[in-house]
């Protein structure tokens, strides 16, 4: 199927590994073809770089298609891989002319980020504010955007749903710690901690 390129990579995956038991079959079943073989080296080069080349998107499908644990902060790890992944492909004569329609077709999506896998992506422990703006500057050089001012835009943004959570739920938290208090009626260090605590350290 045209539009399945991932039976395609799965095909060319479990294809790759019996080259030579495939061109021996061929050889002596099919034997020349206008004093050609059926299948030559040339063509198993092909089917090699087109394996390798899909195999990016069909791991970042497979991962981002996970049910039992959280996708949304692990979008901009993928989306950086992809960008890159493309624009190394660049000058792959084999790739180039379909690299390019692939390229127009990423940016259309993904060149405008949604805040929903921002958030999620500073939100993770493992990345915060800073590993957003290290990301946003690859994003950047990669496909030649300028994220200066979206890293602004989502900087206050969250800064606004903080606030809304804390004119929600602020009195919860203070309730909670004071029942935590200790003997001498110092406040110990429970409860939820300031938003710069928890996206920029």
């Amino acid at each position: 199927m045209d539009v399945r390129w991932n039976s395609t990579y799965l095909m060319l995956k479990h294809l790759i590994p019996y080259i030579s038991t495939f061109s021996v079959f061929i050889g002596a079943n099919y034997g020349l073809v206008n004093g050609q073989p059926l299948l030559s080296d040339g063509h198993w080069v092909v089917a090699e770089k087109m394996m390798e080349f899909l195999e990016m998107f069909y791991e970042s499908t497979v991962v981002l298609s996970g049910v039992y644990y959280p996708t949304s902060p692990l979008m901009l790890h993928h989306i950086l891989d992809i960008a890159q992944h493309l624009h190394s492909k660049d000058n792959d004569p084999l790739l180039m002319n379909i690299v390019t329609p692939m390229k127009l077709k990423f940016l259309k999506y993904w060149q405008n980020i949604t805040l929903l896998y921002s958030f999620a992506f500073i939100l993770d422990p493992r990345a915060k504010i800073r590993g957003f703006h290290n990301v946003l500057q690859l994003l950047a050089q990669t496909i030649c955007t300028d994220y200066s001012t979206y890293f602004s835009e989502v900087r206050t943004e969250l800064y606004k749903l903080f606030n809304k959570y804390e004119a929600k739920f602020g009195a919860v938290r203070l309730q909670r710690q004071s029942q935590v208090a200790g003997p001498t009626g110092k406040k110990k260090q429970h409860g939820v901690r300031s938003l710069e605590l928890l996206v920029l350290i």
